[in-house]
């Protein structure tokens, strides 16, 4: 099959994990892949040599601003392809527009991920209606937990939606993480004797890393925390260090296209959030061998699996008990380790990406 990703960025985030992820099996077994781009500045496009290897063409968008000729441009493009998977609103939207406009012997295929257990437009009763105007468009919706289509369901209430939202557990490449190279020591200093805790993120809202440095003020101080990931809560991570203090214990290393070979070389991983359809990082946490400590929320819930892992949002003071008593406490380390070894097995990109699959062959046969 001939396959099209519609998506903000191909080169960082959670989403484009994901991507990639479902990219490198469907072209192993033997699919064409491209992908499309809204965003169009080069600094969105300076690790793309990895889909290249794998003869993915990434294009993009022709207008920044203009909505208009975007949709144009892609109803023309999609009409080349088997499958158009879409990712992400507006993108959702903007797909379902250019989607009416195909003619109906031309229409591919037409499928949507739904990435998160909320967003903004919640808050508005009447944007229900727009919501279910632009996913009725789609052949199948596939949210990325249950959880995720529990309140898709629940937000939607509407009977037509019955068959075509389903389910699919994100995954990632396990291998990629279990067997990278710790090069940490090449992105910042190594302290002897200290613990590394570690988050990777997009640092912006729902994301709340601000919660880490707080708890890290409370912690040891044999403990520091480095941030992976670009982002405008960078400034307030960097505010709150110096006025608790803590400055010389907080590292940003920003966007990176190497965060196995970092993992590797950390003692923790933290996510800090409000809100996450899935938490994709929590599961590369796992893979790379460290234990995870995460927000108690819905979908991230499901990913760690056991309520002694997980902290109310925004409570640093439980963080940072959680923080000390697993790198600092006799035998916890240890304790965690073999539960995330175990957890891990269930979010392979193999098992994700046949699923999929199989969801595109139903639909192509029907």
């Amino acid at each position: 099959m001939r396959i099209l990703h519609y998506m903000a960025g191909p080169c960082n985030g959670g989403v484009a994990s994901l991507v990639y992820d479902l990219s490198y099996d469907y072209v192993k077994k033997g699919h064409l892949v491209d992908i499309l781009s809204s965003r169009i500045d080069d600094k969105y496009f300076k690790s793309i040599e990895k889909y290249k290897v794998l003869g993915i063409n990434i294009y993009r968008c022709p207008s920044k601003n203009n909505i208009i000729k975007n949709i144009l441009y892609l109803k023309d493009i999609m009409m080349s392809y088997d499958v158009v998977h879409v990712h992400l609103f507006p993108h959702q939207l903007y797909a379902a527009i250019a989607y009416q406009l195909i003619p109906e012997k031309k229409r591919p295929i037409f499928i949507t991920t739904e990435h998160n257990t909320w967003n903004n437009r919640r808050k508005f009763p009447i944007l229900r209606y727009l919501d279910r105007w632009f996913y009725k468009r789609y052949d199948s919706i596939i949210s990325i937990s249950n959880q995720t289509e529990t309140n898709l369901r629940d937000w939607l209430r509407s009977d037509i939606f019955e068959k075509n939202i389903l389910t699919i557990n994100n995954g990632i490449n396990i291998n990629k993480f279990q067997n990278a190279k710790n090069k940490l020591s090449n992105a910042l200093q190594i302290i002897p004797n200290v613990k590394y805790v570690v988050m990777v993120a997009r640092m912006v809202h729902p994301k709340d890393p601000v919660t880490i440095v707080k708890a890290l003020a409370k912690c040891n101080p044999c403990i520091h925390a480095i941030f992976i990931g670009n982002g405008y809560l960078e400034n307030d991570i960097c505010l709150t260090a110096k006025k608790l203090g803590i400055k010389d214990r907080i590292h940003l290393l920003g966007a990176r296209d190497n965060v196995p070979e970092l993992l590797k070389g950390c003692d923790l991983g933290i996510l800090s959030t409000h809100w996450d359809g899935f938490g994709l990082v929590a599961a590369e946490y796992m893979a790379a061998g460290i234990p995870v400590i995460a927000t108690d929320v819905d979908g991230l819930r499901d990913v760690v699996g056991n309520k002694k892992y997980l902290f109310t949002v925004g409570d640093y003071d439980v963080l940072a008990n959680m923080i000390e008593k697993i790198l600092l406490g006799e035998n916890e380390y240890q304790k965690a380790i073999d539960y995330f070894n175990h957890q891990v097995l269930y979010f392979s990109s193999e098992r994700m990406s046949s699923e999929y699959l199989q969801v595109y062959d139903n639909l192509k046969r029907n």
